[in-house]
């Protein structure tokens, strides 16, 4: 009975907001850099994606990896349109290190302390929903 809530609690903003997601002029984002590479980063970022953002399978994942332009993308998608709530794109600076670009739709889960959490998954290679490390954040890039 109390899954049934916890979905609810996710699904109804989602459904009564119907089409809306990440909206590239206003939607959370941020951008740092990462010691790893962009494989490791995709790996890292799917995990915590199907973790935090999927709620046990409500909301599918998707992921690619490109490895002709050294690029990968992992997004939650949901709602009528199958708009994306919350999507990391990943970018090979060199062979261990990667820009990545963490974008959410501002509401219900998909917020700011998501990015949070996920910088720090990537950056420590551990799962957490939530970022028990703030001294700890990544740089943003300019």
């Amino acid at each position: 009975m109390l899954n049934h809530f916890k979905w609810l609690a996710l699904a109804v903003p989602v459904f009564v907001t119907g089409c809306i997601g990440i909206n590239s002029s206003s939607s959370p984002k941020e951008t740092f850099t990462l010691q790893r590479s962009y494989q490791e980063a995709y790996k890292l970022a799917t995990l915590q994606a199907l973790q935090c953002w999927g709620n046990d399978g409500e909301f599918p994942i998707k992921g690619q990896l490109d490895t002709a332009t050294r690029t990968a993308q992992v997004a939650v998608t949901g709602g009528l349109g199958g708009s994306h709530y919350g999507q990391v794109d990943i970018r090979a600076l060199d062979d261990q290190n990667s820009e990545i670009t963490t974008t959410v739709a501002g509401i219900n889960i998909w917020d700011a302390s998501a990015i949070s959490a996920m910088q720090a998954a990537l950056q420590f290679g551990v799962s957490t929903c939530t970022n028990y490390m703030p001294s700890a954040r990544p740089v943003k890039k300019s």
